[in-house]
């Protein structure tokens, strides 16, 4: 992972909060926590995505990519994009879902500190920026 030192910083157990909003109008349209598992294993990339609201409801989704010609690729059943490292504590991802293509997305990782990090995501639905989220997180293992 010489190649791929701001991701190697990414690995582990990150426990946060998401907040998505409208970009229209700012309102807050969903808040929930994740706790997401990030490993490696050679050029292979999975991750694991556990999300819980105050409702009660969960979710988990798992997904994997591919370190190749310096980005991570991902091209699985329900996505499919690329992450790029750009400095020495930023990644750059765009995707989009399989079932939803006229939803695409692009996403920030800043590393704050080696146990904190936060994250953007900006959606374009149809061609229209349509919503922000905003992604607060800390090293938890």
């Amino acid at each position: 992972m010489a190649d791929f030192p701001v991701f190697e910083r990414h690995l582990g157990v990150w426990e946060g909060t998401y907040t998505r909003m409208d970009a229209a109008t700012g309102e807050i349209v969903d808040r929930h926590k994740s706790r997401l598992t990030c490993m490696r294993d050679g050029t292979a990339w999975s991750q694991r995505n556990e999300y819980t609201w105050d409702d009660g409801r969960t979710e988990v989704q798992e997904f994997g990519g591919t370190f190749q010609d310096g980005r991570l690729s991902f091209d699985t059943p329900r996505l499919v994009g690329e992450a790029w490292e750009v400095d020495d504590d930023t990644i750059v991802l765009r995707w989009v879902y399989r079932q939803e293509p006229d939803h695409q997305f692009s996403e920030i990782i800043t590393l704050e500190s080696e146990d904190h990090r936060a994250r953007i995501w900006k959606h374009f639905e149809k061609g229209a920026f349509a919503k922000l989220t905003v992604i607060d997180e800390k090293r938890v293992g």
